[in-house]
């Protein structure tokens, strides 16, 4: 019987012990650390949903859910917004108009998959003005596997990432944004985003 309670406190000391640091490196949805980067701020709720409200690309979208994370390292800032609609139908449907406005494809027909999308723009603030100076977004081909496929679109000299990622219950569109100009470091950190987050 004695060793039956101390494997029981052991088991329950170890559960406090990896939720305790579960919730020191991840932030709501977001992770401390994207490579070199350092979640600095992040939002939630009312607050996160504002933010996502001033993205051209992102703001006609139904939410349910709204986050948006700046994160900080050696060679500058990235912020990322995520809009999550009611299901993931309605994110499908959104995100797949999101990147027709945008000149995308729309090869999201399917449900089975998970993808991101992100745009990145000055300070994440695009007017109708902004998107006359941007580019054709363009899917990139710089991960292992097929989905989820990533978007890169330059708004006013600013590289930004989109993707789209999906389960049976719902779906998140991603909007990441940098303000380094080293292409090979935003896309080494975009693809650790689509792992983690």
């Amino acid at each position: 019987m004695r060793k039956e309670i101390y494997a029981v406190l052991i088991v329950a000391a170890l559960l406090i012990l990896y939720f305790s640091f579960l919730s020191e490196t991840r932030k709501g949805i977001f992770t401390e650390r994207l490579g070199d980067m350092t979640l600095t701020a992040y939002e939630t709720e009312s607050a996160a949903i504002q933010e996502i409200s001033n993205i051209y690309a992102l703001r006609d979208i139904p939410l349910a859910q709204g986050y948006y994370a700046v994160y900080s390292g050696s060679k500058g800032t990235m912020r990322m917004w995520v809009a999550e609609p009611t299901d993931h139908n309605i994110a499908n449907d959104a995100f797949n108009s999101m990147n027709s406005m945008l000149g995308g494809s729309t090869g999201h027909e399917e449900h089975e998959y998970s993808g991101d999308v992100g745009q990145t723009e000055s300070h994440g603030r695009h007017s109708d003005a902004d998107m006359a100076n941007s580019t054709i977004p363009v899917k990139l081909d710089f991960m292992e596997f097929v989905k989820p496929e990533v978007y890169m679109i330059k708004i006013n000299d600013v590289y930004n990432y989109y993707y789209f990622k999906m389960n049976y219950r719902m779906g998140r569109i991603y909007w990441i944004s940098f303000d380094s100009p080293d292409t090979d470091y935003q896309l080494s950190i975009v693809k650790q985003a689509v792992m983690d987050i």
